[in-house]
């Protein structure tokens, strides 16, 4: 998700339209009559992680939206597995009305379900008319719920005079829009089918009344990449992006924007089939979903946000003329390559609690610029990670500055781990140890870690696990840790030396201060490459001191940080200084 500037549909994330029929009406089922369960023991509500009682293994979603209403309605059937037996579950449920609850078990039975908000965050406690053993079942649910007013959740815009139903749900909103497991550690396939007018676009429609949309079950998701839109789109197809060596298929793209504005995605489309290609390049991944839709949402609070096959973005970064200023193009490529870059990242492979969604947030980033340039040498995208490093040191050299691996215990956590240290710090962080290891060995490591994890959940740990055994570089996982679990900036004081026996330099570190300040006395292994003479040389500098061999020649030109791409400051002797100005 891009928060940093400020289908069709019912586009179901990465759902295709599979069949589609005429619906006259849709109703809930009348309540049913709300059973009196036995006292359940009053376990502490868990603002964090849900207790693994119960797994999610599927969902089937149908949901009534007319966007010229106040309110939408939704039946919701969650498959979970019971990890042991019991009378009371949490899960999550915002502002949700629920009109019928039961649980059917594996052998058909149906056990009623008493239903409960228990926090402002949006955790509800199930309780059970009976015993629920281990095993097999499935949480039933008819409810409704009001659009939600602060463009989060399954949100009601006005534009232009017409009704639309959109969607946000990152990082915790989809418990506005259906009651089930809302974190990220939870991936399941989602069935989904959405009723809406028949005047409105889903895919297509004509005629009277209400229409179902039904479409493919997704690939497995966390609830944060579901998605929907519903009103009077405009449809702009786009043609095929052809197979390719990863890839056996045709990849279908679509655009989609507000009544009247189909028109100027013209040069957004243009760009998605690049940003997909050179994506597909760098992974050696076939872009993992069944479609690509680009939507440009006419009142977004985020700036970009990654729903798996679905990715909607603000819409001055989709909707432009012919004679569109550079600066708007280049936010479009940039802001498409880092939402589309998520698609494996973060969507593919996703993290198993919020505490590492600075890693999906920091790659993005990364991967933008890198992408970006790839699409448009000629736009100067290739210096973004040296610019965000050098950027955000000024927020990262002050005692109040963050760690980049956060803990994240309750949902205010959860929001602040969106911030420049996330994306601007872990963006220069992965552009340097990437510097260290090589860029053709670390696109190994990475191509390797998607593949190691591919449509499940992996940590910070496994992911510089997984790069350390491919490259064959194990001294990075304890400076990867270093550097992402303590904030502040390394000062490395080099002095170089020559001599009989060749030419070094010594290095000792410090921590980072502006004059006038004191920081907390820190240290790193820091990965450091050094250019002597335009030759580089690399070796993780530990602390107190270091000695780099830099060959037998005295270079006359030594510079600290090979091609900027370092995550620390350098302090080098006067003649050194004057040296490196001239």
């Amino acid at each position: 998700m891009i928060r940093r500037f400020v289908p069709v549909l019912a586009l179901a994330c990465a759902a295709v339209l599979a069949s589609c029929g005429k619906e006259d009406s849709h109703q809930n089922k009348a309540a049913a009559p709300t059973a009196k369960p036995s006292p359940v023991p009053n376990e502490p509500v868990p603002l964090g992680p849900l207790p693994r009682v119960a797994i999610p293994t599927h969902y089937r979603l149908v949901f009534t939206v007319d966007p010229k209403k106040d309110r939408f309605s939704g039946h919701d059937e969650i498959d979970v597995r019971f990890t042991q037996s019991g009378r009371a579950i949490f899960i999550h449920g915002l502002d949700i009305h629920v009109t019928h609850a039961v649980v059917r078990l594996a052998n058909g039975k149906t056990v009623n379900i008493a239903y409960s908000q228990v926090d402002k965050s949006g955790v509800a406690r199930l309780i059970f008319g009976d015993t629920i053993p281990a095993g097999q079942a499935t949480l039933i649910f008819d409810y409704d719920a009001p659009f939600d007013q602060s463009l989060a959740g399954l949100y009601k815009v006005m534009s232009r005079g017409d009704a639309y139903a959109f969607t946000q749900f990152e990082s915790i909103d989809a418990r506005r829009a259906f009651p089930g497991f809302d974190e990220p550690g939870f991936k399941t396939p989602f069935d989904i089918t959405v009723i809406a007018p028949v005047d409105d676009k889903v895919i297509a429609g004509a005629g009277s009344g209400m229409m179902k949309w039904v479409f493919e079950p997704t690939k497995p998701l966390p609830t944060y990449l579901v998605a929907l839109a519903i009103g009077p789109l405009d449809i702009v197809d786009a043609g095929d992006i052809p197979p390719n060596q990863y890839r056996d298929h045709p990849l279908h793209l679509r655009g989609i924007a507000a009544k009247g504005m189909g028109p100027r995605l013209q040069y957004a489309l243009s760009l998605t089939p690049s940003v997909i290609n050179a994506l597909e390049n760098y992974y050696g991944i076939a872009y993992p979903f069944q479609k690509v839709d680009i939507l440009a949402v006419p009142d977004f609070a985020a700036g970009a946000m990654e729903n798996a096959g679905a990715v909607t973005f603000r819409e001055q970064l989709l909707l432009m003329d012919a004679n569109a200023p550079l600066d708007q193009k280049r936010a479009s490529l940039d802001v498409q390559a880092h939402e589309l870059a998520h698609q494996w990242f973060g969507d593919y492979v996703t993290p198993t609690w919020w505490d590492n969604i600075w890693l999906n947030e920091s790659f993005a980033t990364w991967m933008e610029g890198k992408i970006s340039s790839t699409v448009r040498p000629d736009q100067e995208f290739a210096r973004e990670s040296l610019l965000n490093g050098l950027g955000v040191m000024r927020l990262d050299e002050l005692p109040s500055a963050r760690q980049i691996h956060n803990p994240v215990n309750n949902p205010d956590d959860i929001d602040n781990a969106f911030d420049d240290i996330t994306y601007s710090k872990g963006d220069a962080v992965l552009a340097m140890f990437e510097g260290y290891v090589g860029p053709e060995e670390w696109q190994k490591g990475i191509h390797a870690y998607l593949t190691k994890f591919a449509f499940g959940n992996a940590t910070a740990e496994d992911f510089i696990a997984t790069i350390a055994q491919t490259t064959g570089h194990p001294e990075i996982v304890d400076a990867f840790e270093n550097f992402i679990d303590q904030p502040g900036i390394p000062l490395l004081k080099t002095d170089l030396q020559c001599g009989m026996s060749g030419a070094s330099a010594n290095v000792t570190q410090s921590p980072y201060a502006p004059v006038g300040i004191t920081v907390a006395a820190r240290l790193w292994k820091v990965p450091m490459c050094l250019t002597a003479d335009g030759s580089k040389s690399c070796q993780l500098v530990t602390p107190p001191s270091t000695q780099v061999l830099l060959g037998a020649k005295c270079p006359k030109l030594l510079f600290p940080n090979a091609e900027g791409a370092g995550y620390y400051r350098f302090m080098v002797e006067e003649p050194d200084w004057s040296t490196l100005i001239k």
